[in-house]
């Protein structure tokens, strides 16, 4: 058996060396470092802090991550060269004689060799498919980002709404006990001192329905974020964003930019480059593969050892393989109008989201210009003629409503327009690196 292992061993290290050829695909990277929070008391966050525990925690685009590992590991797959088959028997090749040390001993090894650049092709594909992975990862991102950032927003909104809901309660109970010390003095009825305290009661209810607001805002942003254990303690420490014109000045030049470059456009385009790929893979199995046989046969009833050599190609008589070519021409060409649907939706995207944020600027503008202004003065009038007799009750409670609900449309307001731009911005954004 040595003069056996002598002719296989120098075989098997060939076969070994061009197996590992190619290089091999590396893990995916940790998309951010890990971001520590309080173990207790507030967080407050500001975008920043929010962008960062996004990345890191957010479950839908762990999952994504993976599926960037699963391609990834596809590559190794289809960088391998088909493995030899290694055979030994024993047979008697004399009638009669069944004695084992007078049968012949035969090891055969099969190497099947590759043509048309099957390997390289099966690699261009699972390179694609990992290129496809990864752009599909970014258009996740880009679809979560948009929601993160409009729970983060819608957060701040809500806070607002908690400080107007607890400044109008504040406001009663002043008014409350000015109007028992009028009260006391005589000077107003105390059906309207009843009156007085069932608006403050009815304002302190605002504030808990208010404040429920803000816990689901809370928890709808900490889900996102990943840090469901600490949605209580979420705080926003920071603003409602600008709209600068000079963004807006830009449209068609970004339009343009988004129709080839944003993320799902460019997976699409991706797909379409590994069904390209794939069809030149089912085109070159019309090559025919070779296997090469080696065999060394110890024969006693020949005196000694025998050596043979053989080869072997298939047969294209039932499968000539047109049915795998044309799959992957239709998967190409359907891969190819799925990406003309992507960028007419990416158009469509940009311009509701363009029309929404033009909306939610010219509604902003006109409460905080005309309407906030015109409610608050008109409100600190009436209080200041209530407390000095001036004024009915009635008008009062219409004057103090109507405050509080246009500073709430402002808030709203605010919200929205973060919301509209963030929605803007998300749909005119493109992969640098596609």
């Amino acid at each position: 058996m040595r003069r056996y292992r002598r002719l296989v061993r120098p075989l098997l290290v060939a076969l070994f060396l061009s197996s590992h050829a190619h290089a091999q695909p590396t893990p995916a990277e940790d998309p951010a470092p890990r971001v520590a929070l309080p173990a207790d008391g507030d967080v407050r966050l500001d975008i920043g802090l929010a962008e960062a525990l996004f990345t890191r925690n957010n479950r839908a685009l762990k999952v994504a991550q993976r599926a960037i590992d699963v391609a990834a590991s596809e590559i190794r797959r289809a960088d391998v060269a088909p493995n030899p088959v290694l055979s030994a028997s024993i047979a008697n090749s004399d009638a009669g004689r069944y004695r084992p040390r007078d049968s012949d001993r035969i090891v055969r090894i099969e190497q099947m060799f590759e043509r048309g650049g099957k390997r390289d092709l099966r690699i261009a594909v699972a390179r694609a498919g990992e290129r496809v992975a990864r752009l599909d990862y970014a258009e996740l991102r880009r679809s979560q980002a948009i929601l993160m950032y409009q729970a983060y927003y819608d957060l701040l909104g809500q806070q607002g709404s908690v400080e107007i809901a607890l400044e109008n309660a504040a406001g009663y109970t002043r008014l409350v006990d000015a109007a028992e010390r009028r009260l006391r003095a005589g000077d107003i009825a105390a059906v309207d001192v009843a009156r007085l305290r069932v608006e403050a009661s009815r304002a302190n209810a605002d504030v808990g329905a208010a404040q429920a607001a803000r816990a689901r805002a809370q928890i709808a942003l900490a889900a996102l974020l990943g840090v469901e254990s600490a949605a209580s303690r979420l705080r926003i420490a920071d603003g409602f964003p600008d709209v600068p014109d000079a963004e807006l000045s830009s449209l068609p030049q970004r339009m343009a930019a988004a129709l080839d470059a944003r993320a799902d456009a460019a997976a699409s385009r991706a797909r379409v480059e590994q069904f390209e790929q794939a069809q030149r893979l089912a085109a070159s199995q019309r090559t025919r593969d070779v296997t090469v046989g080696l065999q060394t046969e110890r024969s006693p009833a020949l005196g000694g050892s025998v050596f043979g050599v053989s080869a072997a190609i298939p047969l294209f008589v039932f499968n000539d393989y047109s049915g795998d070519r044309a799959r992957a021409l239709a998967e190409r060409d359907q891969a190819a109008e799925d990406l003309t649907r992507v960028q007419a939706a990416i158009r469509s995207d940009v311009d509701q989201a363009t029309a929404a944020l033009r909306a939610a600027r010219a509604r902003l503008a006109l409460l905080t210009g005309t309407a906030l202004p015109q409610a608050q003065r008109a409100a600190q009038a009436i209080e200041f003629a209530f407390e000095r007799g001036a004024a009915t009750l009635t008008d009062l409670f219409d004057a103090r409503r109507q405050f509080a609900a246009v500073r709430l449309d402002e808030i709203n307001a605010r919200t929205e327009l973060a919301r509209a731009l963030t929605a803007w911005r998300q749909a005119l954004k493109v992969e640098t690196n596609p």
